[in-house]
């Protein structure tokens, strides 16, 4: 027998017309009345939810011809409830990642189920005060709650069903919500998510969604975070991360987007700390691409520093370097100096971008003719107290005869 929910045809399937919507709005009622949950969390048992039969009799084609425009809420509240009616929350809170996976793979099949259970799961993971809003959670420990989806392996399923929803973007949405919160901070996740194909996942969704800003927004978050470890960033780049950067900071509809460029900005800067996939980004002709984004967002200080460690990452090659001078990278430097004097990280960040042109006598003579070496003085007069700033401004004065800037 098939499952329900599919939608695939055997040979010699007769294609009948296809069913109204009251006829799943009834199937889904029946589900919600069979559904079963247990307060043993070693074992589902049986209780089953309270549905008026009026409800369900009441679907039929005459009242489907009354259906007036206010009871859109109610059918969309049945496979999209908010977080207090999301009966799943208190599950996954109270009986932990054991709990839920049960659930969820005793309803697989359906996608807007397995929607509210990665819902649950990522409110079960969020860090920080919860309120009065969903007083359940107090009962959650966020870490507790990581570290036993560590043990159990609980991502394998959460990526056998990603993929099987790929299609679907609320299914994707909240799949890359736990991940973003799992890598973000924790080294045995990242390791985690790398070994059980969590790249290439993430690399398939970046080239299915990419025409969406919000999903690709959480996929470079994730690229982010995992990349700050050198051999998932081999990886990534194994994937072709690279190029679904460089189309998100070139396509002209999402030039404006700053929260998506700067999440792509900083996935690239962490994939751009092996030379080879600087050798790559130059075969694809983007080096150029920073120095646009530079004119287009020069008045975000945040943006701003994570270009300035672009720069300082292409800057380890002569052709880039040679690229990013003639097309004008220090008047656009030099601005960025003068746009904080008072802010160290800026000051730091501008100078460990020009530390390896000032050992170049072509690009100094440009240098000066911005007028850097007296930003220069005038960060370490300013700073002067501060380590950073006055290392890298010797290593720009040339007071060292090399930069081990990575």
């Amino acid at each position: 027998s098939r499952a329900q929910g599919s939608s695939s045809k055997g040979l010699g399937a007769v294609f009948a017309p296809p069913r109204p919507w009251w006829a799943f709005a009834r199937m889904a009622m029946q589900v919600v009345k069979q559904s079963t949950f247990s307060t043993n969390s070693q074992q589902l048992g049986h209780q089953n939810a309270i549905v008026p039969n009026d409800a369900v009799n009441m679907l039929d084609e005459e009242w489907a011809l009354r259906l007036v425009d206010s009871t859109m809420a109610t059918r969309v509240h049945l496979t999209r409830p908010p977080d207090n009616d999301n009966e799943l929350i208190k599950v996954a809170a109270l009986y932990g990642p054991p709990g839920i996976l049960a659930v969820m793979r005793a309803r697989h099949e359906y996608h807007w189920f397995v929607t509210l259970c990665f819902r649950a799961i990522e409110c079960c993971l969020a860090k920080g005060p919860h309120g009065g809003r969903l007083p359940v959670l107090n009962y959650c420990n966020p870490v507790e709650f990581s570290t036993q989806m560590l043990e159990i392996e609980m991502i394998d399923d959460i990526f056998v069903l990603m993929k099987e929803y790929l299609h679907l973007k609320e299914v994707v949405r909240s799949g890359l919500a736990i991940l973003e919160i799992l890598v973000i901070d924790d080294l045995d996740w990242r390791d985690e998510v790398a070994r059980k194909g969590g790249v290439a996942l993430i690399c398939s969704v970046a080239k299915q969604w990419r025409h969406s800003p919000n999903l690709m927004c959480q996929v470079m978050s994730c690229i982010s975070y995992l990349a700050a470890e050198d051999y998932i960033e081999v990886m990534f780049c194994q994937h072709e991360a690279l190029g679904h950067i460089a189309y998100i900071l070139s396509a002209e509809q999402y030039t404006n987007n700053v929260e998506l460029v700067t999440r792509a900005c900083l996935a690239l800067l962490n994939l751009t700390v092996c030379e080879p996939h600087i050798e790559e980004l130059l075969e694809k002709n983007f080096v150029m691409q920073i120095l646009h984004i530079f004119d287009r967002h020069s008045a975000d200080l945040h943006l701003v520093v994570i270009l300035c460690g672009l720069l300082v990452n292409f800057s380890v090659k002569q052709e880039a370097r040679d690229m990013l001078a003639e097309g004008g990278i220090f008047p656009r430097v030099a601005q960025a100096m003068r746009m904080d004097l008072g802010n160290a990280v800026l000051q730091v960040a501008c100078l460990k971008a020009l530390v390896n042109y000032s050992m170049d006598p072509g690009h100094y003579e440009l240098m000066e003719q911005e007028d850097i070496p007296s930003l220069i003085g005038q960060a370490m007069v300013e700073h002067s107290d501060d380590s950073a700033v006055q290392k890298y401004g010797n290593y720009c004065y040339g007071h060292h005869a090399s930069c081990p800037i990575l």
